[in-house]
């Protein structure tokens, strides 16, 4: 029994509800100022851990009963109420019961009684925007600084003399020295960087940053530890490893990736199975839990692309370096050997250490031109061709049966950008998908799906990746939107992943493909991390996890070590504890951060939109109707630029239609997946956004 436990069930047996800190110490007879101090680093952890609470009002401690209080991240809403993010559900939060949170604060909160997913705030543990980007606003009287995260619902007051004499007009960084009690006031703080003004080079990009608390950089003891590793594997490190230097091992990554943390190789057996085996960089071996490193990685959560900058997990001598699996070189990697039959049956797997010395770097397009039969690269490569040829056999085998089980292949439209020699974006292109990113994710997943099985096999504490079903309202929606464009939607009351693999295959041969394939992804529920496996729908996978990308995931870290103390035999009833402790954290947290990069992702993706828009303004495009709201619509180019055109643009009086996703009137109709052509109106930069103005529908 630790410390903490041991006042745990002295309060519990002692005090009938509410007691101070100094009662705590009579009774347990401290008297030193270090036993006090222990004491009270006991409450402020098992506070942490919703034991206990500490009531402002009374000025006391009480025991907190189970299943009245819980904790999570505040999502904020611009009017005012919000939502709590949990591992099994989100809870709606009304306005006057957020009680002086704001976005991104981590919250003990109390369920309603008498409501089902309702919940108030009853104390603020941690704050979550203490760094805040925005508007610098100066007057003779006050300044202010309006964030440009809407979701933070107060300006900052600046505090006198507290301005760095910036400028009105400029975007600024804020670090928020106090909160009020209640939402009625504004924070006050002081500015602590003045980026420049919003049309200046770069400024927009640093304050997309800033606004997510992103840095490339890292605390000092982080970089003190990462020097300090070692940029060799030596023969120590090697002992009890499965020496794997003499395979015929490589990695298959896009042309600008520094950090591969995956590498493959294949054997085809004479019974016409393939032993497949999937090498991932140990970056356990390196980083420990609970170091300098680990706490900052946990704390990330993941890497965060933007485009021509990364925001690492890790420091640069980890990712870029020691787990980096470079050709030519000795690597420990964390192993899976799956031995799969012709029917992508996997009939036996294996997970353990071991060392790789990989004979390429390859590279996507590489890959391509070798099964699009291009005669100078397979002589390149004349060493690998066919191994790569059988990995192509099997990627195929192991499509289909997924498919057959009811994966759904969404088709996600990610972009890069094109800059002139100052830096402007003069064009937007779609990445193409070939069937060489298909290889990969195919060997990736068999690899997740089979380390994800034999936790959930040995019934260990563990981190899955889950997908739910589509909430039924959206789901129906959906189907409505479909049946409307002849595409016929069979389910039973059982929804299956298969239903709209199907729908999606009949869209695919109608104009509304893209119009079909992107209300589906809204539809769809996000996929998160949890430590009780339900299954992942979009996959159609009854067990799933993420283990293939330590370097920039921290899950993924969280697996490792577990699996390494599985297959090494010290899983001990320490260990189990312990692990059961980390996967609840990290699954918490990860969720949370993964949520934080999309949408950093996204709005830097926005940025460089915005700035390739206005190269353009006055220009007339085609473009597909993505989006229709009360508001107005959304238009899409080609290139995926989406502009945004008012109903008061579109003239006269509309009617909005949920179920049928149009605005309507007796004469017009606007309806998702219509062809119209568009304007390009100007930009919004404060909020990244772009104004279109309808031209005429095209003929």
């Amino acid at each position: 029994m630790n410390f903490n436990e041991k006042i745990l069930e002295i309060i519990k047996n002692t005090f009938d509800d509410y007691f101070t800190s100094k009662q705590l110490c009579g009774t347990l007879h401290t008297h030193s100022t270090a036993e006090r101090r222990a004491v009270a680093d006991a409450l402020q952890q098992l506070e942490r851990d919703c034991k206990i609470i500490f009531d402002d009002k009374n000025r006391r401690y009480r025991l907190v009963k189970e299943g009245d209080f819980g904790t999570a991240v505040f999502d904020a809403n611009a009017r005012g109420f919000g939502f709590l993010q949990r591992e099994e559900g989100d809870l709606f939060v009304p306005a006057p019961k957020t009680h002086g949170a704001f976005h991104r604060d981590t919250v003990l909160y109390r369920r309603i009684p008498g409501t089902q997913d309702e919940a108030e705030v009853v104390k603020i543990l941690q704050r979550g925007m203490t760094q805040i980007v925005g508007t610098y606003d100066k007057s003779n009287h006050a300044r202010f600084v309006i964030p440009d995260e809407r979701k933070f619902i107060s300006d900052i007051y600046i505090l006198p003399k507290k301005d760095l004499n910036a400028k009105n007009g400029q975007k600024v960084v804020v670090n928020v020295l106090h909160f009020p009690e209640d939402n009625r006031n504004s924070p006050e703080g002081e500015i602590v960087q003045v980026l420049g003004f919003p049309n200046e080079k770069n400024v927009d990009m640093m304050s997309v940053a800033y606004s997510y608390g992103l840095h490339t950089d890292f605390p000092q003891n982080c970089c003190k530890q990462a020097q300090q590793m070692p940029q060799s594997v030596s023969e120590k490190e090697i002992e009890g490893r499965v020496d794997l230097r003499g395979d015929t091992v490589f990695t298959i990554d896009g042309e600008d990736a520094k950090d591969l943390d995956d590498a493959v190789s294949i054997v085809q057996n004479a019974d016409d199975t393939y032993t497949l085996s999937v090498h991932i960089a140990d970056v356990s071996h390196y980083v420990k839990a609970g170091d300098a490193i680990d706490k900052e990685a946990f704390a990330r959560g993941t890497s965060v692309y933007f485009p021509e900058t990364v925001f690492p997990m890790l420091p640069r001598e980890l990712s870029n370096g020691i787990c980096s699996l470079y050709e030519g070189v000795d690597r420990l990697t964390l192993s899976c050997r799956m031995t799969i039959n012709n029917r992508g049956k996997v009939l036996q797997s294996d997970i353990f250490p071991s060392v790789i010395r990989s004979k390429h770097r390859l590279t996507y397009t590489a890959v391509q031109a070798v099964f699009d039969g291009d005669k100078t690269v397979k002589t390149q490569y004349a060493d690998i061709v066919d191994d790569l040829l059988k990995m192509k056999m099997l990627a195929e085998i192991l499509q289909n049966k997924r498919n057959k089980r009811g994966n759904i292949d969404f088709q996600t439209k990610e972009v890069y950008f094109v800059h002139d020699e100052q830096g402007n974006v003069v064009d937007v292109v779609p990445y193409q998908r070939t069937f060489a990113h298909q290889l990969i994710e195919e060997f990736m997943i068999i690899a997740n799906e089979s380390v994800a099985s034999y936790a959930e096999n040995c019934d260990y504490p563990f981190v899955y990746r889950v997908h739910d079903k589509p909430d039924e309202e959206k789901f129906a929606n959906l189907v409505a939107l479909m049946k409307g464009v002849g595409i016929n939607v069979k389910h039973s009351r059982q929804l299956h992943s298969s239903v709209l693999q199907d729908a999606l295959a009949q869209a695919e041969k109608t104009p509304y493909f893209n119009l079909i394939n992107d209300v589906m992804l809204r539809t769809m529920q996000k996929a998160k991390y949890s430590t009780v496996n339900s299954g992942h729908f979009g996959l159609a996978s009854n067990c799933y996890c993420h283990f293939t990308s330590p370097i920039r995931r921290y899950p993924d870290l969280v697996v490792h070590r577990i699996l390494k103390t599985a297959v090494q035999g010290k899983m001990t009833d320490k260990a189990l504890s312990a692990y059961t402790v980390m996967a609840k954290e990290t699954s918490r947290q990860a969720s949370v951060r993964e949520k934080v990069a999309d949408e950093a992702e996204r709005k830097a993706d926005d940025v460089k939109k915005c700035n390739y828009a206005e190269r353009i303004v006055g220009q007339t495009f085609d473009a597909i109707i993505s989006g229709v709201t009360e508001h107005g619509i959304y238009c899409e180019l080609p290139n995926t630029v989406e502009g945004f055109v008012s109903v008061e643009k579109l003239g006269g009086y509309f009617t909005y239609n949920a179920q049928t996703f149009c605005l309507y009137n007796e004469g017009t109709k606007y309806a998702l997946g219509d062809s119209v052509k568009i304007t390009v109106a100007g930009v919004n930069k404060n909020v990244y956004k772009i104004d279109f103005d309808l031209a005429k529908d095209i003929d």
